[in-house]
């Protein structure tokens, strides 16, 4: 661990990183300025449309232009720096690859991606009169909340028991997110419908990965511990250990996981959140009664 100053170099042997790692790692960092390009391209696409919108829809899309720039900028950190919170592994030794640094960008990052969820479907139900889309919309935020303080736990204690749960939490908000737009797409024909047809298929993906994937991964990591008698860290310690304690790996076995769920994450999921800033208008296309 390299604690260093604001104005330290980050300490990275670039010799010593394997090519798989070293390859997945600059895409990822091509990945992040890329979405910055979309980011700002996305935003002169929604300024021009602006004039054209309702008043509702101005005032939710500038809230998803905020909340899409807080998540692609955080998911961009991210990439650039990656840490496997609760192992507490980094690719770069600086103490701003600080666990904690990281959890709480992830944090912000994650809340602001699920508030977009929320105002979508918030969008949907004042577009289509339907108060269980509204309902829905209320819903997902607080689960998140608490899907994060468990990843809080988990980070701070390194029972993986707490991302378990997180992860679970992730899976339920989705799939209250799928049944939201299944109920909200009757309302709706054309652009719309085909709009809410192609996020019920991308929730639904992301509800069998969580479960099939995702979870069982965190499951099998914390039976693993439990087996071995781990002795977890104190809530009070783990705070302190999440400041100042990590260990710098270019171990392709360490990031193997990471592979995965970040390629994933830190690319489709931002180009989503970008995109819904853009996508159509819900209180448009909808059906004659």
């Amino acid at each position: 661990m390299h604690r260093g100053t604001l104005l330290d170099f980050p300490m990275i042997d670039f010799s010593q990183i394997p090519t798989s790692v070293a390859v997945w790692w600059g895409g990822m960092s091509a990945v992040a300025v890329l979405n910055l390009i979309l980011l700002i391209y996305s935003r002169k696409l929604l300024m021009s449309k602006m004039p054209s919108m309702s008043e509702m829809v101005q005032k939710v899309r500038k809230y998803q232009f905020l909340l899409a720039s807080i998540y692609t900028i955080g998911c961009g950190f991210r990439s650039i720096l990656p840490r496997g919170d609760v192992r507490r592994i980094v690719l770069v030794d600086h103490w701003i690859s600080a666990i904690a640094i990281g959890r709480s960008v992830a944090t912000i990052a994650e809340l602001a991606f699920v508030a977009q969820w929320a105002f979508l479907l918030h969008e949907i139900g004042k577009g289509s009169r339907d108060n269980s889309v509204l309902s829905i919309s209320k819903m997902i935020v607080p689960m998140i909340f608490i899907a994060e303080c468990f990843s809080w736990y988990a980070c701070t204690t390194g029972n993986f028991f707490g991302t378990i749960i997180e992860e679970s939490l992730w899976a339920v908000a989705a799939s209250l997110t799928m049944i939201g737009f299944f109920r909200g797409r009757k309302h709706y024909q054309g652009t719309q419908k085909n709009f809410l047809t192609a996020g019920i298929v991308a929730a639904f993906g992301y509800v069998i990965y969580m479960v099939a994937v995702d979870v069982p991964a965190y499951i099998t990591n914390w039976l693993a511990n439990q087996a071995e008698g781990k002795v977890y860290s104190t809530l009070a310690e783990g705070f302190v250990a999440v400041a100042t304690v990590w260990r710098q790996t270019y171990a392709e076995a360490d990031w193997q996981y990471e592979f995965v769920w970040m390629s994933l994450y830190f690319s489709v999921a931002v180009w989503m959140s970008i995109y819904i800033m853009n996508g159509p208008e819900m209180d448009k296309g909808l059906k004659k009664s």
